[in-house]
């Protein structure tokens, strides 16, 4: 199994992960994209990922709830502010409550991942830049580098 990369840029509040998947970029970018597949990776186990609404396209939105074993919940929303097919994203990342509204004291996050070709294999590059150091600081208090190794470690079994 591959790691993830990952680089902490603190001039720009970045978090920069990479990880090499050893499958085709349709399959990979259809793990991202295709709601019944994100369920089945993005939540780091034991938490189940629901899924409340997806609308992967740029302009859309997706907000979904990752729930604990205890019962716990966890809602996030990204809104797609751009997208390049098999390419890339760029989406705005934060959580929020049951109707989709900014929740929390975590200031939204700027995402991008784009998704690179190379024989048959596909390198996922995410950057994450954080409104500030602290908001910085409070993520990776967190555990949100954990928290995206286990995802994608998750990403990985799924696309054997």
């Amino acid at each position: 199994m591959s790691k993830t990369t990952f680089t902490e840029n603190l001039e720009d509040n970045q978090l920069i992960a990479v990880r090499e998947f050893n499958a085709p970029i349709e399959k990979v970018w259809k793990a991202w994209s295709d709601p019944d597949i994100m369920c089945q990776w993005w939540a780091p186990q034991p938490y189940i990922c629901k899924i409340d609404h997806m609308d992967f396209r740029e302009g859309g939105y997706w907000i979904y709830n990752m729930i604990g074993p205890e019962g716990d919940e966890h809602r996030g929303r990204m809104d797609f502010v751009k997208m390049k097919e098999l390419e890339m994203f760029e989406a705005e990342d934060y959580f929020c409550d049951e109707n989709g509204e900014k929740a929390g004291d975590i200031p939204p996050m700027q995402l991008e991942v784009t998704f690179e070709a190379s024989g048959g294999t596909t390198t996922i590059t995410s950057t994450t830049t954080f409104a500030s150091p602290e908001a910085f600081k409070q993520m990776a208090e967190m555990g949100a580098a954990e928290g995206w190794e286990l995802a994608m470690n998750q990403l990985e079994e799924l696309l054997k």
